[in-house]
């Protein structure tokens, strides 16, 4: 069985009276697409159907099955792009990957079979994970007339531009992270003291000035040592001077 849920698809089995797709109370459906071949992973073929667009999401529904049919929130396509070339498609597609949100190749936790297993069911379990690594996130949707391809293009851009993903938009302002850039550097440089390791031109960059002030106040604590111990050496020897005998 295709475990088209572990790369992020929804089974989306349920139609309304017409045919199509039942959709949620504030969804909005946009623009279809007939005759749509869709292809999950490498070589999984679905056959045709039909492709409905909404302000939120992309439905696809079966011809031939009934109950065969799948979603998936804009927000879970990380990239979609015309593919024309042979090794992508026997046909020109517009080739889909997915962001099933799970580093392991299990999104929402079901690609590694679901919950922990043990006794008889080990070797199912096995076979699952082995079906889910076999699955790819990604899908591609072949249209039966190549010149719906543009338009199909053009509505996947409309979608992800109503649909930003907004993890990105706060990785891209640093989620919120501040740092002092004086006080990373001179921990930076004490702990690279300590340890011997690093490299402070690295750090100082086009800012050789950065550690002025340090390296000024050393200096000077160093001659107010040297200073000190002069003045100590003078009194000794002033002493020697008063007793030869060193009595």
């Amino acid at each position: 069985m295709l475990d088209a849920e572990s790369i992020g698809l929804l089974p989306a089995s349920e139609r309304d009276a017409q045919g199509g797709p039942l959709l949620d109370e504030d969804e909005a459906l946009l623009q279809q697409f007939e005759r749509v071949q869709l292809v999950i992973g490498a070589a999984a073929d679905q056959g045709e159907g039909t492709l409905f667009i909404t302000e939120g999401r992309i439905i696809w529904l079966s011809a031939a099955q009934q109950d065969l049919g799948y979603s998936c929130d804009f927000p879970t396509i990380a990239m979609h792009a015309v593919a024309t070339d042979a090794e992508s498609s026997q046909r020109p597609c517009l080739y889909l990957q997915l962001d099933n949100g799970c580093d392991d190749g299990g999104a929402f936790g079901l690609g590694s079979g679901g919950s922990a297993s043990s006794g008889n069911s080990a070797s199912g379990s096995e076979d699952s994970e082995e079906e889910a690594d076999d699955l790819l996130p990604e899908l591609r949707l072949i249209p039966a007339e190549e010149s719906q391809l543009e338009a199909l293009f053009q509505a996947f851009c409309e979608g992800a531009e109503r649909n930003p993903d907004t993890s990105d938009e706060e990785e891209g302002e640093g989620a919120g992270f501040f740092y002092n850039q004086d006080e990373a550097l001179a921990g930076a440089a004490q702990g690279m003291a300590l340890g011997g390791g690093g490299d402070v031109e690295e750090l100082l960059g086009e800012d050789p000035s950065r550690f002025e002030d340090d390296e000024e106040e050393g200096e000077e604590a160093e001659e107010e040592q040297a200073a000190t111990v002069e003045v100590q050496q003078q009194q000794a020897g002033s002493n020697a001077s008063g007793h030869p005998n060193g009595c």
